[in-house]
């Protein structure tokens, strides 16, 4: 398999990983609600372990920076380098300052020969961010025992039912159920009285198995939401270039709303080819949070939607983490992209495992501290992720927040005023959103 096709297969997870998060979202704010900065006063306790001295706390990071896709996943060192600046800025953590010390490109293919040299040659506490689109180095990880942060799009991340991997973190979660049924996309129908759903996907098993959830969640709640699977396709070659027979053929079938587990230029030459057969569905985007894209292409997705698992840079207000977020990242220079976003993310809950660890801190005690967080939300930015169960099951509800591209921008969908999010319940069987 070539290396795009390698890509490709993994980034069309993205999407279900935004849909499939265990948050908690609502109820009493419990642990690790905070993200944000503050010193710790007094002396400084000396720490025996990698990567930390008496004034600094070294950690480093690796993603896919040079890939066939063209995605800017380097940003995700970005926002974490600008979350350091301003916890440094307010005094650091236990007397010393985060320091991202290294930031690696693996090639997309050289993932685990990075994370050996980030552990043996860097010499670092901690690994934020991971964004990479295959993660060779999780197992190396996990038997080192070195707290890792980053964005979840494969199942490297959760390892076995019997065996979950407690050291990895990621924004939703690191259990990522593909095949899974989601009922904010069975609610997403509902509300915008789309019937008639189409489904494609690549003939490669992941992309196949993301094609099985949306399926089964129309089994599930196609009744109660109005809506039933007209087309589906799985058999889709990597890397198509003419969709033209598949556009025809939803065309007869009248599909108004079109799921995908496809990359970002797939969907793009579908979209061309709609527009060009004027069909009139609506396409859910993977990975589609991109002003970029809108300003390049917003023409051909006018009226579909993106799902993210963070607050959109839309709602208004802001809540607080994300005002620093773009405070921050003004600041220091970077580029306000979704992976940015998960990266600032990620270095918020190493901060807090960290803080929660003690001015005596080692590796195991962070990602303890951590997995004791009940309802995490980096200061309003996510919903509320439950880190005792994050490893190993999703939670009792689904939280997503959805935007609908309006004349090329992205506009929040809301369900409750005052809060970005839409989440339903997973053990209902009800098509019933709330807000946080």
């Amino acid at each position: 398999m070539s290396r795009r096709a390698i890509a490709v297969v993994v980034l069309v997870l993205a999407v279900v990983a935004a849909s499939c998060g265990n948050s908690t979202a609502g109820g009493k704010a419990a642990a690790g609600t905070t993200g944000s900065g503050g010193s710790t006063k007094g002396e400084v306790v000396s720490v025996d372990q990698p990567g930390v001295t008496d004034g600094e706390i070294r950690v480093g990071g690796v993603a896919s920076v040079t890939n066939p896709l063209g995605g800017a996943y380097e940003t995700a060192f970005q926002g974490v380098k600008a979350y350091f600046e301003m916890v440094n800025a307010a005094g650091g953590v236990h007397g010393r300052k985060l320091v991202l010390a290294a930031a690696r490109d693996d090639k997309l293919v050289n993932n685990d020969a990075e994370v050996q040299g980030l552990l043996e040659q860097d010499r670092v506490f901690a690994v934020l961010p991971v964004a990479s689109l295959l993660f060779s180095g999780a197992t190396r990880l996990v038997r080192e025992g070195v707290p890792t942060f980053g964005w979840v799009i494969s199942t490297d991340w959760q390892g076995s039912p019997s065996d979950p991997r407690r050291n990895m973190f990621g924004g939703t979660g690191s259990y990522l159920c593909l095949g899974c049924d989601q009922p904010v996309m069975a609610y997403l129908a509902k509300i915008t009285k789309r019937h008639r759903i189409g489904v494609l996907a690549y003939n490669v098993a992941q992309s196949t198995e993301c094609a099985n959830g949306w399926k089964a969640t129309f089994d599930e709640y196609g009744d109660e939401a109005g809506s039933r699977v007209v087309y589906m396709d799985r058999s889709l070659a990597l890397g198509a270039t003419d969709l033209s027979v598949q556009v025809d053929k939803m065309a007869e079938a009248k599909v108004d709303l079109l799921l995908t587990c496809m990359d970002l230029n797939g969907v793009i030459t579908l979209a061309k080819e709609m527009k060009k057969q004027r069909l009139g569905a609506v396409q859910l985007l993977p990975n589609g949070y991109d002003q970029s894209l809108l300003d390049e292409y917003g023409d051909l997705f006018e009226g579909s939607y993106v799902f993210t698992s963070f607050v959109p840079l839309e709602v208004k207000p802001r809540p607080k983490g994300l005002t620093q977020f773009v405070e921050w990242m003004d600041r220091t220079g970077g580029h306000v992209t979704e992976n940015s976003i998960i990266g600032w993310l990620n270095a918020a809950l190493f901060v807090k495992g960290l803080r929660d660890a003690g001015p005596d801190f080692d590796r195991q005690k962070v990602i303890d501290a951590i997995n004791r967080l009940t309802r995490f939300t980096a200061d309003g930015i996510a919903a509320g992720m439950d880190w005792t169960i994050g490893h190993d099951r999703r939670g009792e509800r689904a939280c997503s927040a959805i935007v609908r591209i309006e004349d090329s921008k992205f506009v929040p969908v809301t369900v409750e005023e005052g809060s970005a999010w839409t989440c339903l319940s997973l053990e209902s069987g009800k098509l019933e959103a709330t807000g946080a």
